[in-house]
């Protein structure tokens, strides 16, 4: 007897728009994020890197991941008996394990981000203090500083607490992923396997 496929042709429309959701939310910020950067001079000034709306560059940043965290579910689903799926939407959209969708690390620590401050203030943190922040990544001195969120426009590099994170190769994912959904869906609504660039 033959087993059933783990998702079914008349199902693939669900999954597309699915993941839809979260792939243009993820758009989205990082559209904005483009509009925000994009005004800076080639050449920012401190002045100038003071002047960006931080909290708005921080939320759509972790708005960002979140929903990037969201379709990582998809391609690699947590529980085994889920496994069938992911491996056909990975095939659909010619992703492996070297795909930045596939780094748990990122995602974990903002979904356990409250777990992670108290483990962090347990230890007795003591130094500088910054809940946000955005600005060139600062040169270690003898004073300990501490980012709960922050976003590094020197390096592209998200830090929540004492990790840091590339923004642009998630970012570029991302983009990927958007624009392979928006054509399936174009076109049908049915899954077909990407083209990447060489």
């Amino acid at each position: 007897m033959q087993a059933d496929p783990p998702i079914q042709p008349m199902y693939e429309a669900f999954y597309i728009q699915s993941m839809l959701f979260n792939s243009v939310s993820a758009s989205r910020s990082i559209i904005r994020l483009e509009k925000i950067f994009g005004k800076l001079p080639e050449r920012p000034t401190p002045e100038d890197v003071d002047q960006l709306p931080a909290r708005l560059i921080l939320n759509e940043l972790q708005n960002m991941v979140l929903q990037a965290a969201a379709l990582s579910r998809y391609f690699w689903p947590v529980r085994a008996a889920f496994k069938a799926r992911g491996d056909v939407l990975r095939e659909c959209f010619a992703m492996d394990e070297t795909s930045p969708l596939f780094r748990r690390d990122l995602r974990n620590a903002i979904e356990h981000f409250d777990e992670r401050v108290d483990k962090y203030f347990s230890n007795g943190a003591i130094g500088c203090f910054f809940p946000e922040y955005v600005g060139a990544k600062p040169i270690d001195t003898q004073v300990p500083g501490h980012f709960f969120r922050a976003y590094f426009v020197d390096t592209g590099e998200f830090r929540l607490l004492d990790e840091d994170y590339e923004m642009k190769p998630l970012a570029d994912e991302v983009l990927f992923v958007q624009a392979h959904l928006e054509r399936m869906d174009k076109e049908g609504g049915r899954f077909q396997r990407a083209e990447r660039d060489a």
